[in-house]
């Protein structure tokens, strides 16, 4: 009779699990370098957005900052301008601004503050620039992206009958933490 032919399996003890150590330790590792691709990822897509939200509202304050340049062009078809501390109209009298008259326009400046008009607040805690100031553009709905602009009188230098202004131009993004501020000065004949 022929007997069976029984393979001994290797004893438990002989088993060491070393490969299993091995590969534990490499997936550690490699989910390791997941989290830190995926952290980095986030950063500079927050990066991104943020820089491209920035350039979002400097191009919106820029564009009112030029129709409050084109408002100054404008003024010459009006018969008398009155620049006041709570910026009227969007017109605002600069610091230390005084009454002038300059060709065929007539400038009035009523008021005494010392602050400069982009800082000014009219009611409360709101800034007069966007309580009073120009809406840009001028058919915007609240829930539109908008800019608020103001014109200041600053001086009229009575040699030659220039008149020099202030464009100040407020733009937020699309998250209300970008805020962008640009001015001009302009002079006109």
């Amino acid at each position: 009779m022929r007997r069976p032919c029984r393979l001994n399996p290797p004893k438990a003890s002989s088993q060491q699990g070393f490969a299993l150590f091995i590969v534990l330790i490499v997936m550690i590792v490699i989910a390791l370098l997941v989290v830190a691709a995926v952290q980095a990822y986030n950063t500079e897509y927050r990066i991104s957005a943020n820089d491209s939200d920035r350039k979002y509202a400097m191009s919106i304050s820029e564009a009112a900052l030029r129709q409050g340049e084109q408002d100054i062009v404008d003024f010459e078809t009006k018969a008398a301008l009155t620049f006041k501390d709570n910026c009227e109209e969007g017109l605002c009298r600069a610091v230390g601004a005084t009454n002038s008259n300059a060709g065929n326009t007539k400038i009035t400046v009523d008021g005494n503050s010392t602050e400069s008009a982009w800082k000014r607040t009219c009611t409360g805690e709101k800034l007069c620039m966007e309580e009073n100031g120009r809406v840009y553009p001028k058919n915007a709905q609240p829930s539109d992206v908008q800019a608020h602009y103001i014109i200041e009188f600053v001086k009229t230098d009575k040699a030659t009958g220039t008149s020099y202004y202030r464009v100040t131009a407020k733009a937020k993004g699309r998250n209300d933490n970008t805020t962008v501020i640009t001015q001009s000065y302009v002079a006109a004949e």
